[in-house]
C-alpha cells in the first residue's frame, strides 16, 4: 500500500492524473464523434479500435480516416496519446527513483542506529559494520 500511495503522490504532483483523465475524455469523445464523419468507421467499437491503433502508433490499417474531420480527430488523439505515453514513462521513472531513495534512506537510518550504539557492539559486530561501510563507500 505504501508503494501505491507513493505512486499516486507522483501522479498528483506531476499533474498526470489530469492529463490521463483528459485523454480518456478526448478518446471516448472522439470515438463517439468519429463514426458520424467517417463512412469507413461505422461503429463505436470500430472507432475505439481505430483510435487505439492510431495513438499507440501501431496503425494496423484495417480502418482509415479519409475525411478532413476524421483526419483531424486522428491527429489530435494521436498527439495527445504520444503525450500520455511520454508522461507515463516519466511517472514510472519517478516512481522507481522514489523507491530507490526510500531504500537508501532506510539503509542509512539502520546504519545510524547501529552507530549510535557503537560502544555496545562486539568485536565481530564492529568488523561487520566496518565491512558494510567500506562496501557502501566503494559503491558511491
Amino acid at each position: 500500500m505504501k508503494r501505491l500511495r507513493m505512486l499516486w503522490q507522483i501522479i498528483r504532483v506531476t499533474g498526470a492524473d489530469v492529463v490521463f483523465y483528459g485523454f480518456l475524455a478526448v478518446y471516448v469523445g472522439a470515438s463517439v464523434v468519429l463514426p458520424l464523419f467517417e463512412p469507413g468507421i461505422p461503429r463505436l467499437g470500430d472507432a475505439l479500435w481505430y483510435l487505439f491503433a492510431s495513438f499507440t502508433t501501431i496503425g494496423y490499417g484495417d480502418f482509415v480516416a479519409v475525411t478532413l474531420v476524421g483526419r483531424l480527430i486522428t491527429v489530435v488523439v494521436a498527439l495527445y496519446g504520444i503525450l500520455v505515453v511520454a508522461l507515463t514513462t516519466g511517472v514510472i521513472v519517478g516512481f522507481y527513483n522514489q523507491l530507490i531513495k526510500a531504500r537508501t534512506r532506510g539503509t542509512l537510518q539502520s546504519l545510524v542506529r547501529e552507530l549510535e550504539h557503537l560502544p555496545e557492539l562486539s568485536r565481530d559486530q564492529l568488523t561487520e559494520l566496518s565491512r558494510r561501510v567500506q562496501e557502501r563507500h566503494l559503491l558511491d
